[in-house]
């Protein structure tokens, strides 16, 4: 039973077990990301700008969680599905709950709920890009690079040490 437990919680990213026995991409780490969305300011009547984000993945052989934390909110998956192709791609599909912080509640956002889509081109990407909707009739993409190790719980936690690791 322990050896389980270590396999799929450590082991099954190893290179040794990918592709024959393992076939699930290793998405773990901080990855830095920008959002477009087509949701259209009422104040200005514009698009608004490309967010900053950051979306930390916890991940085991059975299990997945990501956060994506902006300057304004975060974000959690509630429900996901990782999905091998025919071809030997990847797709996430995910649901997720968005949770502006306190000051903007009301102000600019509300909690809401949204579906992603992320195509996954290799076991161990560099890249991720995929698409998002929303309960408030919005889209947008999101674009994911640059992963690091690191696990964070804030927007500035992620954003400090993204900052120290390019140094």
């Amino acid at each position: 039973y322990g050896a389980v437990i270590v396999f799929a919680r450590y082991l099954w990213a190893w290179p040794l077990f990918r592709g024959w026995l393992v076939k699930r991409p290793d998405l773990r780490g901080t990855w830095e990301a920008t959002l477009h969305s087509d949701w259209i300011d009422p104040a200005t009547q514009q698009t608004v700008a490309p967010v900053e984000a950051y979306v930390v993945v916890r991940q085991t052989l059975t299990s997945l969680s990501m956060r994506l934390f902006t300057e304004k909110s975060r974000s959690i998956l509630i429900a996901h599905a990782i999905e091998l192709e025919p071809d030997g791609l990847f797709t996430l599909s995910a649901m997720y709950r968005n949770s502006p912080k306190i000051e903007y509640q009301g102000v600019e956002s509300a909690i809401h709920h949204g579906a992603l889509l992320i195509e996954v081109h290799e076991v161990k990407p560099r890249r991720l890009d995929g698409h998002y909707w929303t309960d408030r009739r919005t889209r947008g993409t999101i674009a994911m690079s640059h992963k690091n190790a690191d696990h964070y719980s804030s927007f500035e936690e992620a954003k400090a040490g993204a900052a120290r690791k390019k140094k």
